[in-house]
């Protein structure tokens, strides 16, 4: 049995189930580059501040504080761009479109 085409653009014929796959890499791939990101600004930033706190005031270590504080950031911003963890709300998302559209459906 064929399945029904989802998608034909530029005589490009995708199905359902194969566009939800590639959704889902594009997804994982997108939070991926998104922690990295942030990564890699935390990095750059808690440099630029321990350097700062270390020529200024070198008595009172204050640089602890936001590296701390955004390091909790970064760990929540890491568990969620978990592919297990994107593919979930893949699947709640498209549990709840599913749920809009068969009201619709019904509604009709």
């Amino acid at each position: 049995m064929k399945m029904q085409t989802a998608w034909n653009h530029m005589n490009m014929e995708v199905t359902l189930e194969e566009f939800l796959e590639a959704w889902k890499e594009h997804e994982i791939k997108e939070a991926r580059k998104g922690f990295q990101s942030h990564l890699a600004a935390y990095i750059i930033v808690n440099t630029f501040l321990i350097f700062v706190n270390l020529w200024v005031s070198s008595g009172t270590i204050w640089f602890i504080w936001p590296l701390a504080g955004w390091a909790i950031g970064l760990a929540f911003h890491g568990f969620f761009s978990r592919p297990s963890q994107v593919i979930d709300d893949i699947e709640k998302k498209q549990s709840y479109i599913l749920r809009i559209a068969s009201k619709r459906k019904t509604t009709t």
